[in-house]
């Protein structure tokens, strides 16, 4: 998910190029997991060195990281390719962050990468978790400032991981406001026409462009990849410029199947046309359906 904090615009984790500074703000484990094993795999196949400030014990640390990029099966020397900052280098005495000396490390981190072969430099790491006596704003804001300069040279990328649960609405803001961009996993789908990017707090889908005839399959392939999840499945809508009826036989299929497991189906986010189709052919009553609520025009 990408919640509304600071609104600038999404990246997908696999669009991300040198240059590039995003932020990851998350509220689930299995998103930030997801997106950063995307971006340590996304930089090994491009022949970057990752460079992970590890601020925090909990999932997904850079070991556990590392472990699930071994087991994709990617060749070679992963903990030469991979370096490590630990939070004892990164705010030596009482948690203190110190910008310019952290900015220093990841200059001299971009010459090393550059000496050794590597095409570019990927940072990434959660601050808050490095900082014992809770985020320092002014100081991750300094931090987020130099870095922001420091990258436009276009040599190296960082995402900054912000853990939502941790930090409280107006520090979100600030972090935010800080990046161009924010972060997200990639889609399940993506053609000229249809976009299927995965959600995680709410678990589900966020569907974007237009259901024909052409994109019934990976409408069907989109829905198929969320059948295994434990509980309701919500499916954001407020972007579909066009639905088309096989397309919603395919959504109240689905929600008839989540229905025998005893879960739902919400559709958030309707366009009010679809909403009014879906009540007036009296699919609003199909098992397993919830209707959410609808797009604001």
């Amino acid at each position: 998910m990408v919640p509304p904090y600071g609104v600038h615009r999404r990246v997908h984790v696999g669009d991300l190029r040198p240059g590039d500074h995003a932020c990851l703000l998350f509220a689930s484990d299995e998103e930030r997991a997801s997106i950063l094993r995307d971006f340590v795999l996304g930089g090994l196949d491009a022949e970057h060195k990752i460079l992970y400030l590890s601020g925090a014990d909990g999932p997904p640390g850079p070991r556990a990281l590392l472990e699930q990029c071994r087991l994709t099966g990617v060749p070679g020397d992963l903990d030469g390719r991979v370096e490590v900052i630990g939070p004892a280098e990164l705010s030596p005495g009482r948690g203190k962050l110190d910008p310019a000396a952290l900015l220093g490390r990841l200059r001299a981190a971009a010459d090393r990468s550059r000496s050794e072969g590597y095409r570019a430099l990927r940072v990434t790491g959660d601050l808050c978790g490095v900082l014992r006596d809770g985020p320092d704003i002014s100081r991750l804001l300094r931090y987020e400032a130099l870095l922001a300069d420091e990258f436009s040279s276009g040599q190296a990328l960082a995402v900054c991981q912000y853990d939502i649960r941790r930090c409280d609405p107006a520090a979100l803001d600030a972090f935010a406001s800080a990046h161009l961009r924010s972060v997200e996993v990639d889609p399940v789908v993506r053609t000229a026409e249809l976009t299927v990017v995965p959600t995680y707090s709410p678990s589900g889908l966020r569907i974007e462009g237009v259901v024909d005839a052409d994109s019934h399959r990976h409408l069907r392939d989109a829905l198929q990849s969320v059948a295994s999840v434990r509980g309701d499945v919500h499916l954001e809508m407020s972007r579909v410029e066009f639905l088309d009826l096989a397309g919603l036989r395919l959504l109240m299929t689905f929600a008839r199947a989540r229905a025998a497991r005893h879960c739902t189906v919400e559709l958030t986010g309707l366009p009010p046309h679809l909403l009014h189709v879906i009540t007036l052919i009296g699919w609003d009553r199909t098992p397993g359906l919830r209707l959410g609520a609808a797009h604001a025009c």
